[in-house]
């Protein structure tokens, strides 16, 4: 009875406590007759330090208005977190700074002392009975806690106070800030507890975390992620991503905000992954099923499977989602591949309410779906074609796949930040497609260096025979590397191509450029795309080595649906998964910044007809008879 007595009276005292000392600042209403001079000398302030600390007043302050303002009983000692808490167990009470000890059988002064780090003479001072009467058995001891107030003090030269304003939530105000909700929590416990109020006082950082002009960005950290595929990921040696972001020689932890090199300086920021509380989308699927036939075959019927394992990660990122917070409805209608059924599915009035449709597959539907959706509410999203769709005047489709165009566009670009004086060699085809680009390769490859010629090796007869290329070879400077343009993906083209620089002899040092790599060039010898350094751009890339997302999805994938995900697989949940993320947050597809999947680069911007495409393109060349992300770091081969 004589502890519970004592836990009581402790426990109501500390409440009483903490009610006075726990926030360093409280709202004041202002008063009738006030004003900033007259409130900032009742709380011995400046009126500067006043309006720092509510920066939104312009000139005086109104009878009624809310402020902040120091709390005159703020103790940041009350604050344990970073109390030494050594030999504290279950039967110990905390209150006020205090350990309130029961002592139990075979303690000593010295064991006592030695267990809270404390020495025995401060214990004698704080309990001056011991002095007379002895340790005794029963007895309840005071023993100061020992606080780290050095870190208390960085910390709030970190944070600044902030009002939390009518129709405020905690998604607004992360994202003003350029935090997570989690982080959001972390520095205000009570409104993951009790939830977010008006007037309010919360803290929040000092500066907006964003994207500065210093080469580098803010990131949060993905599950799954660590130290090692961090320093991969944004090419930096650990040491220097630890002397970024020095909380990370800790441990890094999903949700963490850490400071990164920005590999694409004076391009957007990041996307920050962000669900609102209470977030509701609507999203339809348009996918050819053909479910009306007498019977499927998904060995035989190559589009069957494409659309199933498509449709199959796209189930995986919603429950992701959900997972999260999101609440996702979808519904999903069977195209049959057939544009009056894509036309007819799309007028219906259900659809006009919905936030997004993902599908068709295929751009005749897309478009038959774009004209009836037009002026509706959802985005209309072209999963997987990789045609042009700048014919399509809508700005509410988005082409989530690349180009031809801005695959060539990407490369060249790549090319302009590498070229080092290298000997420049387009190798045309006879073919339409390889005109054009010919045509303009050749064009952006003269701007480059004026004075020095760009060869070309051109087919006679329809080929190019091994001699012209032993010709053409023999004129080159060996000292440099020679770059070499591939304009076509004829088949027969490719394999000339490839089959004779592939044996070129070691002395040569060379490289190969190509705008695509499609199924033709599953006929080349990889040996020879090795030799010749073959790069080419691509809209998707996973490092299977060393993708800790992909390794997660393929985990679960295989425990829900019993086999490994295809490449589709992972564009069915990457595209559904950054889709839903940003909707949660805004429309605003082109300024939101730019985000990587598991396999899949956003980087979305505003196509020639108004509609959006996503630019996001891998640069990617053969090591060995691996293919690898090439770093926008790298330099040339030495000759």
């Amino acid at each position: 009875m004589k502890r519970i007595k004592l836990v009581v009276l402790l426990i109501f005292f500390g409440w009483v406590s903490l009610l006075a000392q726990d926030k360093k600042f409280i709202t004041y209403k202002v008063k009738e007759g006030e004003s900033i001079q007259s409130i900032a000398k009742a709380l011995a302030i400046t009126p500067y330090d006043l309006l720092k600390l509510n920066p939104d007043i312009k000139g005086d302050v109104a009878e009624n208005d809310i402020l902040i303002i120091p709390n005159k009983q703020y103790d940041p000692l009350v604050d344990i977190s970073n109390a030494d808490l050594t030999g504290v167990s279950d039967r110990d009470i905390i209150v006020d700074k205090f350990i309130y000890h029961e002592v139990i059988p075979k303690e000593t002064l010295y064991s006592i002392s030695k267990n809270f780090n404390v020495s025995t003479e401060e214990l004698n001072k704080i309990n001056p009975f011991l002095a007379e009467n002895g340790l005794k058995i029963g007895q309840v001891i005071k023993i100061p806690l020992q606080i780290d107030d050095t870190e208390l003090s960085a910390k709030e030269e970190k944070m600044q106070p902030y009002l939390v304003k009518p129709k405020e939530t905690k998604f607004s105000i992360a994202k003003k800030f350029g935090i997570t909700i989690g982080y959001l929590e972390e520095l205000n416990p009570k409104i993951e507890k009790d939830g977010l109020q008006i007037d309010d006082v919360i803290l929040v950082p000092a500066e907006v975390q964003e994207s500065g002009d210093d080469g580098y960005l803010v990131y949060e950290v993905q599950k799954l992620e660590t130290l090692y595929s961090l320093t991969k990921k944004f090419e930096i040696a650990e040491e220097e991503l630890v002397e970024l972001n020095p909380e990370i020689g800790q441990g890094v932890r999903a949700g963490m905000l850490i400071r990164v090199p920005d590999l694409h300086a004076g391009s957007k920021p990041m996307f920050i992954d962000m669900i609102p509380e209470d977030k509701a989308l609507k999203v339809a699927m348009m996918l050819p099923f053909k479910s009306k036939r007498d019977s499927l075959n998904f060995e035989k019927d190559r589009l069957l499977k494409i659309t199933t394992d498509f449709y199959f990660g796209a189930l995986m990122a919603i429950d992701s989602l959900k997972k999260q917070g999101l609440s996702v409805h979808m519904k999903v209608f069977d195209t049959e591949n057939n544009r009056q059924i894509s036309k007819r599915i799309s007028n219906q009035i259900e659809l006009q309410e919905f936030d997004a449709v993902i599908g068709p597959l295929f751009l005749s539907n897309v478009r038959e779906v774009s004209d009836n959706l037009k002026y509706g509410k959802p985005l209309i999203v072209s999963p997987i074609s990789t045609k042009d769709h700048s014919d399509i005047q809508n700005p509410k489709l988005i082409q989530d796949k690349a180009s031809m165009e801005n695959h060539i566009s990407e490369m060249i670009d790549f090319v302009k930040r590498k070229y080092e004086n290298q000997d420049l060699i387009v190798i045309r085809n006879d073919s339409e497609r390889s005109d054009l680009r010919y045509n303009r390769i050749i064009d952006e490859l003269k701007a480059l260096n004026p004075e020095k010629e760009v060869l070309t090796l051109s087919p006679k007869d329809g080929y190019i025979k091994p001699d012209d290329f032993k010709v053409f070879r023999d004129t080159l400077d060996r000292d440099i590397v020679n770059w070499f343009f591939v304009t076509d993906n004829e088949p027969a083209y490719l394999g000339d191509v490839f089959n004779n620089l592939g044996v070129f002899p070691e002395a040569d040092s060379l490289m190969v450029f190509g705008f695509e790599k499609d199924r033709n060039f599953d006929k080349i010898d990889n040996n020879f795309l090795d030799r010749v350094n073959f790069h080419y751009p691509s809209n998707s890339f996973i490092d299977y080595n060393n993708s800790e997302a992909y390794r997660s999805f393929e985990t679960a994938y295989k425990r829900k649906y019993f086999t490994f995900p295809s490449s589709y697989a992972v564009e069915g949940f990457d595209v559904t998964y950054d889709l839903l993320m940003r909707l949660a947050s805004d429309e605003d597809f082109v300024n939101q910044g730019r985000s990587e999947r598991i396999a899949t680069k956003y980087d979305y911007i505003e196509n020639t007809s108004g509609s959006i495409i996503n630019n996001g393109i891998y640069i990617i060349k053969y090591d060995g008879l691996e293919q690898k992300l090439v770093s926008d770091e790298i330099t040339p081969v030495d000759p």
